[in-house]
């Protein structure tokens, strides 16, 4: 069954308004019990399946949380669900695997556990994904450019692909690869009411597949593709942009945007016209509004009403050392409540960024939540001193210097399973309770700056934690700072999005395109764009292949 393809640049609200206006039709018609939408992440899945179950009608209708845990998930999860047979892959099961492996371990590197970053198991990934995964050959000699991403030679990926297959075998697992595969080959497809695919320009080969089954048991033709040909940005992994430019001609067409102001949207139009162009179509995209959300958190938009089209600016940043339009960025993120993304194409740009935030004492984090130094370090840090000259200090703040003290100040031999604080209430202490209690030597009074108590703190953090602390920092606010690559902040919304377009190695002219229209549509009011002294730069013709 051919798909309906709903398409629209972004921000227009194919996930939040189309997926949730069609679902309440549906449920009208079917119930829920046999509609099934797909997304990519864990993360999407489970925002889409909050959206609808705060439906009027799913409330009315008493639909819990569980009901939806195998109806709206991900693709993968829905296939383990159809075959459920063997367990997953685990991180617990890679570190077996290099133990058990012994002598041949190396090959594993034990350095690196996180299975989504081992250089093996992307390889295998982005050969499946790719439609060659039974041909490894054949695609290790298609990917000359880049082969050195994989870190390893072939030969050694055959053998650790035999040592890794006998392993699961021999554990009965399979992992994503098997399930995708499996579901194809041998699983038996319900009938549905239908089936929405949520950011569907992600899906790779197998995928589609696995997506193209299901929907031979679709009735009425309620089979729904939502997402952005543009945005195809995982082509390596095995996404294929012609499958959805050709989806595209047919294409309900969303035009409306909800989150580019006019400075955004014509700045994208025109990185993506060559793609336009070269396909044949122009696309229709307005800039976003003014919301009553927008008046009310950005202050410093002064003098829009509701309805008016966000404007924003743009501005070119030489380098993060010194310019007007660099002013202007630091002036906004000290003085307003906005938030600030600062993407990338190239590795290096990661840390260019922290440099930039740790020496002007940014409070920040990695896109994925991981701060350099959490609020609740900073916390400690700041209120220390306070504490061992006898101010009183709530069980959740004392609970929270226990966290970071080192044995140094902490009685030697106190096991750290143990909750040293189960008997006590809820009140405030001071530092004599502790030492009164065993929980601290005596002489920890004369530590008055917290990283006394702390053995392991490098120089860069303190120099950092210092100056955040000088400086200032809200205590209670979220983390209004982010960086990450391009790949890892599609799909967010920032208030202002910052674009280094260095890039370190050629691309194909489209591909980076693509790249640079999905780093730039991130952003609601202002963007800046950051370029090195090289010649290659995201989207230009240097550097492009």
């Amino acid at each position: 069954m051919k798909p309906k393809f709903i398409s629209g640049p972004p921000g227009t609200g194919k996930t939040n308004f189309f997926i949730k206006e069609k679902y309440e039709e549906l449920v009208k018609q079917y119930g829920h019990e046999k509609i099934i939408i797909l997304s990519h992440t864990n993360v999407a899945a489970d925002e889409i399946r909050e959206v609808i179950l705060n439906l009027p009608l799913m409330k009315e209708k008493g639909v819990r949380k569980k009901a939806l845990e195998h109806k709206i998930c991900t693709i993968h999860h829905y296939c383990k669900h159809k075959l459920l047979r063997k367990d997953v892959f685990s991180e617990e099961d890679f570190s077996n695997l290099v133990i058990e492996t012994g002598e041949r371990s190396s090959l594993f590197s034990k350095d690196e556990k996180n299975l989504d970053k081992h250089k093996f198991f992307r390889f295998l990934n982005d050969a499946h994904g790719n439609g060659y995964y039974d041909n490894l050959h054949e695609f290790w000699n298609k990917r000359t450019t880049d082969r050195r991403s994989y870190k390893y030679s072939f030969e050694q990926i055959l053998k650790m692909k035999e040592v890794y297959d006998s392993y699961k075998k021999r554990n009965n697992l399979y992992d994503f690869i098997d399930m995708i595969q499996e579901f194809i080959n041998k699983a038996l497809t319900p009938e549905l009411d239908a089936l929405i695919i949520d950011e569907a320009q992600d899906s790779n080969k197998p995928q589609i597949k696995a997506i193209e089954k299901m929907a031979t048991h679709v009735k009425d033709g309620h089979f729904y593709m939502v997402g952005d040909a543009d945005q195809t940005i995982f082509e390596f992994a095995g996404s294929d942009p012609e499958y959805f430019h050709i989806l595209s001609k047919e294409a309900v067409e969303l035009e409306q945007g909800k989150r580019c102001g006019q400075a955004i949207n014509n700045l994208c139009k025109s990185i993506i016209k060559p793609i336009w162009d070269h396909y044949g179509y122009t696309r229709k995209w307005l800039p976003a509004v003014y919301t009553e959300k927008h008046l009310k958190e950005n202050k410093i938009e002064q003098g829009y009403k509701v309805g008016d089209i966000i404007k924003g600016n743009g501005y070119y940043l030489p380098d993060l050392k010194g310019s007007g339009a660099l002013d202007i960025l630091l002036n906004k993120i000290k003085n307003t409540n906005q938030t600030f993304l600062f993407t990338y194409r190239g590795t290096p740009s990661d840390k260019k960024f922290r440099d930039f935030f740790i020496h002007n004492a940014l409070e920040f984090s990695h896109i994925k939540n991981t701060s350099f130094v959490s609020k609740k370090e900073l916390r400690c840090h700041y209120l220390w001193p306070k504490f061992i000259k006898g101010e009183p200090m709530s069980l959740t703040q004392i609970k929270a210097f226990w966290d970071y003290m080192s044995s140094k100040v902490i009685v030697r031999g106190k096991s750290k399973t143990q909750d040293p604080f189960k008997d006590w209430i809820k009140k405030d202490y001071t530092i004599d309770n502790l030492i009164n209690d065993g929980l601290l030597k005596p002489e920890s009074k004369a530590y008055d700056d917290f990283r006394e108590t702390r053995l392991k703190t490098d120089e860069e953090r303190l120099i950092y934690i210092n100056r955040v602390i000088n400086k200032g920092f809200d205590f209670d606010g979220e983390i209004r700072v982010k960086y990450g690559n391009i790949h890892e902040v599609k799909g967010l919304t920032f208030d202002n999005v910052i674009v280094d377009e260095t890039i370190t190695r050629d691309e194909a002219f489209f591909v980076q395109r693509r790249l640079k229209y999905t780093a730039y549509s991130r952003g609601i009011f202002d963007y800046w764009t950051l370029r090195s002294n090289t010649n290659k730069q995201l989207g230009g013709i240097n550097g492009s292949i």
